[in-house]
């Protein structure tokens, strides 16, 4: 967390989660499930950046586990569907056939 997050979070502009409100999950570590790939998404999704800092470094997206927990807090459904779905095209001769 950095300070200015902080500050936007005191201010009432960004929001926090209860440790136990949020539903923890691990998400494997393939390309079309990244951070990179799946962020870009939810940027116009309000009540998601509200969990987000603003400014992120240059080049990086949030902490993956971060990113994925919240995701899966707010939306479970699609979460797991995107996880069916890469799971299907790497573990089915559909996949193999891409």
């Amino acid at each position: 967390m950095t300070k200015d997050f902080m500050k936007q979070i005191l201010a009432g502009e960004k929001d926090l989660m209860k440790s136990e409100d949020i539903k923890v999950v691990s998400v494997p570590h393939f390309e079309e499930l990244s951070v990179k790939t799946l962020f870009p998404q939810f940027k116009k999704d309000p009540v998601f950046m509200s969990y987000f800092p603003d400014k992120l470094p240059k080049g990086k997206g949030p902490p993956r586990d971060y990113f994925f927990n919240i995701l899966n807090t707010l939306h479970p459904e699609y979460l797991q569907q995107v996880m069916a779905h890469a799971n299907k095209q790497r573990m089915t001769s559909e996949g193999e056939n891409m």
